[in-house]
């Protein structure tokens, strides 16, 4: 990016006014200046204007779930429910599917939780989970997804961004994998999307879960899920309320049909605030294009990994190749005692990361400079 796009870009962001460098995307985004007004417009009017202004939200909630059905490669908006979070998308997807004693589902070890208790909770249907291990690179390759699967497999589910050492999954050859074999692929994108792109059609994803809150830089409390044709014809109602009927405003007919699942999850009230968020979020990334995010990114990842190794006090145990890794770098700091303090310390002193099992992690975004990336590690590497 030019210095005056990268300067537009900033300006979105009154932290950097500041003097404030955040480097902490895979845990909560900043709001941009744009979604602020947008949100202010919004609770003006639930306060002080119309109040109820039902025909306006409703065109928002449209467009929004257009503007995710470009962002994530398909035609069909109508295959994209809102949710709360990335636990609810995966929590509908492992409750409304059909389970038999038996059944497995394969996952791995380095998984957060989100993408791995509501699988869990399947075990009393006697449901087997598989945890596959990580190899000595931090990676799940397709190949051991490949030599995992047995008749017995149902899922695979898998972050396409791992959350500690930021290894990205390789979707395309993982989801050949899961149609070759007719098994359902199942993929937590929190730690990608609004870093890297995912085309749901060619990496063969049957459901796609997320929250806005991380890279895609909305509010919190909204995210969606992606549900395929293939996932569609196999789930069953779970999660219902009144809006999950074919009439809903058919108020006395209880016993409507249930509308295809991609909808009926839509139980009732949508977080319409959370909704306006997410869409002047993604209007941005439409502004500004993914490769020229995902370039930018990637370049002060780049820088970053190159800073710590040649550092002798760095660890780092995010994979080194650029095919392996997004948003994320994570290292340990020989010498120091307690990375939960260093990071707390460095909040007096404007600069925001995470530390996370023992190991320091930055995750920087379009808008970041390198300037930012060398002023941070030099910080933590002098520690």
């Amino acid at each position: 990016m030019s210095s005056a796009s990268k300067e537009q870009l900033r300006a979105l962001f009154p932290h950097t006014e500041e003097g404030h460098i955040y480097l902490n995307h895979a845990a909560i985004s900043p709001l941009s200046s744009d979604i602020r007004q947008a949100l202010q417009v919004y609770n003006e009017d639930r306060s002080s204007g119309t109040i109820e202004n039902f025909e306006t939200w409703m065109e928002t909630v449209d467009e929004t779930r257009n503007l995710i059905a470009n962002f994530i490669h398909i035609d069909s908006p109508e295959r994209i429910t809102f949710m709360g979070n990335t636990s609810d998308a995966i929590s509908a997807v492992a409750e409304g599917l059909s389970w038999k004693e038996g059944d497995e589902i394969i996952l791995n070890s380095m998984e957060f939780p989100s993408n791995v208790q509501p699988y869990r909770i399947l075990e009393r249907f006697g449901v087997k989970l598989v945890y596959l291990k990580p190899d000595a690179q931090g990676r799940i390759t397709p190949e051991q997804i490949d030599k995992a699967i047995t008749t017995k497999t149902r899922l695979v589910s898998i972050s396409a961004v791992q959350y500690l050492n930021g290894f990205r999954a390789d979707l395309k050859s993982i989801g050949k994998i899961c149609r070759r074999r007719n098994v359902l692929f199942v993929v937590d994108g929190i730690q990608a999307l609004g870093a890297v792109d995912i085309d749901v059609t060619a990496c063969n994803i049957d459901a796609l879960a997320t929250g806005g809150h991380k890279w895609l830089m909305a509010p919190m409390g909204i995210g969606f899920l992606y549900i395929s044709e293939v996932m569609e014809k196999q789930l069953l109602p779970s999660k219902t309320g009144w809006l999950s009927v074919e009439v809903p405003w058919d108020l006395r007919n209880f016993n409507q049909p249930w509308l295809p699942v991609s909808k009926h999850l839509e139980t009732g009230t949508l977080n319409i605030a959370g909704i306006i968020g997410l869409n002047r979020a993604l209007k941005n990334f439409v502004a500004i294009g993914m490769k020229e995010v995902e370039s930018n990114i990637k370049g002060l990842i780049d820088d970053a990994i190159t800073i710590l190794k040649s550092h002798s006090k760095a660890t780092i145990i995010t994979p080194v190749d650029a095919s392996d890794r997004a948003g994320i770098v994570s290292f340990s700091v020989n010498g120091m005692d307690s990375p939960d303090d260093f990071v707390k310390s460095l909040i007096d002193k404007k600069i925001t990361i995470s530390a996370r099992e023992g190991f320091i992690r930055i995750s920087p975004h379009y808008y970041n400079t390198s300037e930012e990336i060398k002023t941070v590690l030099d910080r933590v590497l002098e520690s």
